[in-house]
């Protein structure tokens, strides 16, 4: 079973600028600018026949911004409603604190403090990298969790069944 897992970013209006996505830690990759398409985004959902994992609500973006229905056709998953259910009490269950957590390590921290710095640094091409790499270890660092978490908590399949989005 391939599970994908996305991380998205979009500006204040709504609009996409870019989709990480990934199946495992070593197999990711990106939609922005002419890739940022109905059709490349349906052969990243081609390639997994598993559970698409994300956090927040990067689904209805997906959804409102390309007018599809990924939840129709796919065992959605959130993972923040995941981590809420399996850590209670925390004061925080934002993806950067629950990082420092579990001892995982950023190159890009810039991004998590200051999101209007990353809109406006995508039009700037050279700073462009540093939100490819940022939203590469969005994806990467969401896996990593996912899998700790899990592990430590003894989620299965069944809960998460218990917890997919209609």
């Amino acid at each position: 079973m391939t599970n994908l897992y996305l991380d998205l970013e979009w500006f204040t209006n709504q609009n996409l600028f870019l989709i990480g996505y990934a199946y495992n830690i070593k197999d990711f990759g990106q939609l922005y600018e002419n890739t940022l398409t109905v059709d490349h985004l349906e052969k990243v959902f081609e390639q997994a026949d598993g559970y698409v994992y994300f956090y927040g609500p990067d689904i209805a973006m997906l959804e409102k911004f390309f007018n599809i229905n990924i939840r129709k056709h796919c065992n959605c998953v959130n993972l923040i409603r995941v981590f809420r259910a399996a850590l209670p009490g925390r004061k925080s269950y934002k993806l950067s604190e629950l990082e420092k957590s579990y001892g995982i390590k950023r190159s890009t921290l810039q991004y998590k403090t200051n999101i209007f710095k990353m809109w406006h640094d995508w039009n700037d091409l050279k700073l462009r990298k540093l939100i490819l790499k940022y939203n590469q270890e969005d994806v990467i660092n969401l896996i990593r969790l996912k899998k700790y978490i899990f592990n430590d908590c003894s989620i299965t399949n069944s809960d998460i069944n218990n917890m997919l989005l209609e």
